[in-house]
């Protein structure tokens, strides 16, 4: 049976600074939709909130829900679909005016690596 998630109706929980890997900014809510193939998740982050170079074992798509987030100089509004080749290092930064939501799809859970600091 096909599931059906709406961002209104999702509760996202706020990670503690122990679960944050490579983030800067106010605040990152997380809920996990999949633990199954695909994986998927929602992320919710304050405006301004910065993801640092990071990469991840598997191939990811991520959906612009709500915001904008920066990819390089790319801004990338809601509806904008970015796909993220496995162990590619990427960041993003989140709008300054709004929070940023996006949902994010792989094939399975995913190892995560930050990028080496320089």
């Amino acid at each position: 049976m096909a599931a059906i998630f709406r961002l209104e109706d999702l509760n996202l929980e706020v990670l503690g600074p122990e679960a944050v890997k490579g983030g800067s900014g106010e605040t990152i809510r997380l809920q996990v939709l999949s633990e199954t193939a695909p994986y998927v998740h929602v992320t919710e982050v304050s405006p301004g909130y910065v993801i640092h170079p990071h990469s991840h074992s598997e191939t990811e798509v991520t959906i612009v829900l709500r915001g904008s987030a920066r990819l390089g100089n790319t801004v990338c509004g809601p509806g904008t679909v970015l796909i993220v080749p496995a162990n590619e290092e990427y960041s993003l930064v989140a709008g300054a005016d709004e929070p940023l939501a996006f949902a994010v799809v792989r094939p399975r859970r995913a190892a995560y690596a930050l990028a080496d600091a320089e």
